[in-house]
């Protein structure tokens, strides 16, 4: 499967085209395979379900349909078993930089993504659910993963602390703060005992954690951690959050 390009279609269009013996594409999926990669009729793509499947197709001779998509792997291969522990990032919303987290977070390995709304977003922070969906989608694409990563609705941070169950792992990432572990230790330790079913980390808005939020997630369970010894934007210590966790699991896997 080598230098395929990667398409990610949902599961029940590919079921049906398999049944069916082709898929039509939409005029999107069409003019990206035909106009942008010029793929020629015969030419085979590598179809994604985001479920742990993936596909081999070749494209028709219109351009506007694959036909009879092969399965490769399926779910139960190891190769396409889904990482555990899942991971997920909860951030809240910012002014600037969020379509990159989504693309970067996308491309290291995050599972869920969770945007908050903090009381200390401004007004005119991003909320574009639509956009982050296909931001998700073509990073998925770009980086050949095979499971494609939950796009959660807006919530707020009073409503988001008690969301997590309780055998996950809830971690709030915080700065000047002498007293909490560093994100990297209590991986390490994580890694002695019994690992969680999920971690969430949550990323803060430009301002920083108000008291009262603070006070609210460490009722709920959730552990304060650090990033780094110096202060980052929102969304660098999102990135750099995804990076560490994704690595730690990566490490637990060999």
């Amino acid at each position: 499967m080598a230098e395929l390009r990667r398409l990610l279609i949902e599961p029940c269009r590919i079921e049906a085209a398999r049944s069916k013996g082709g898929l039509v594409l939409t005029a999107s999926e069409a003019r990206y395979l035909k106009r942008v990669l010029r793929l020629r009729p015969g030419a085979q793509v590598a179809l994604i379900d985001g479920c742990g499947g993936l596909f081999k197709a070749s494209l028709g001779a219109d351009a506007d349909l694959l036909l009879s998509p092969d399965r490769v792997l399926t779910s139960s291969s190891t190769l396409s078993s889904q990482p555990k522990p899942s991971l997920g990032l909860a951030v809240a919303l910012v002014r600037r930089g969020m379509d990159d987290v989504m693309r970067m977070a996308c491309e290291l390995g995050v599972d869920r993504f969770q945007p908050l709304q903090a009381q200390r977003s401004v007004p005119q922070a991003e909320h574009r659910p639509d956009r982050w969906g296909v931001i998700l989608k073509e990073a998925v694409e770009q980086c050949e993963r095979l499971w494609a990563p939950e796009l959660l609705p807006v919530l707020s941070t009073e409503a988001w602390w008690n969301q997590p169950l309780a055998e996950d792992l809830g971690l709030i990432a915080v700065t000047r703060d002498q007293g909490c572990k560093d994100l990297v230790t209590l991986l390490s330790e994580t890694r002695q005992r019994e690992c969680p079913r999920r971690i969430w980390i949550a990323i803060g808005p430009e301002g920083g954690w108000t008291d009262e939020e603070l006070r609210s997630a460490d009722l709920a369970g959730w552990c304060s951690v650090g990033l780094n010894n110096t202060i980052l934007r929102s969304s660098t210590a999102a990135v750099a959050a995804a990076t560490l966790l994704c690595s730690w699991r990566e490490s637990q896997l060999t």
